[in-house]
């Protein structure tokens, strides 16, 4: 004749409803709310849609992001979040270079012209529509170390412009 096993009584739960180190309590509502789309969501197929949004999203950035992509004005190299241009878009890069970099040095120039006249570079909101109505004093210590370096970046921004026609990438 066989046994049947015999069911031991389901532990007491103790104080804070607590059996055998496991929590009884019900999900509460919110829980329930978190729970649902994640379990749809990490499944495969939702795996699978996470996975194709990324590479879509990276390939769009790919095709739109290459406009504004150049080379550093100072160091004259290419950052390295921008190396994936490198591969395809090396006289595209060149080209949005030499066009970021003309812009950049006219506008050093305009603001180095601008404190040597005694006048203020930036625009100001007090003035209104007056142009270079505020007057500086161009010999005070700020205005002469923004002219250093503006005279510093001005001439690394010319040495980059000068490698532009020979620039090799590394």
């Amino acid at each position: 004749m066989a046994r049947r096993p015999t069911r031991e009584p389901p532990p007491e739960p103790d104080r804070k409803g607590r059996r055998r180190g496991r929590d009884v309590r019900e999900p509460e509502l919110i829980d329930r709310i978190l729970e649902f789309p994640y379990r749809k969501l990490f499944g495969l197929k939702g795996q699978m849609i996470i996975a194709s949004v990324v590479v879509f999203g990276l390939i769009v950035k790919f095709i739109v992001g290459i406009g504004s992509v150049s080379l550093d004005p100072l160091t004259c190299e290419l950052a390295w979040y921008d190396g994936v241009y490198k591969l395809l878009h090396k006289e595209r890069i060149l080209t949005n270079t030499r066009r970021d970099l003309s812009k950049l040095l006219v506008e050093k120039l305009t603001i180095a012209r601008r404190i040597n006249a005694g006048r203020n570079p930036f625009p100001s909101v007090t003035d209104g529509n007056v142009v270079g109505g505020r007057k500086i004093n161009k010999d005070k210590f700020f205005w002469r170390a923004y002219i250093a370096n503006l005279n510093k970046e001005r001439t690394a921004i010319s040495k980059c412009l000068g490698r532009l026609p020979y620039y090799r990438f590394e």
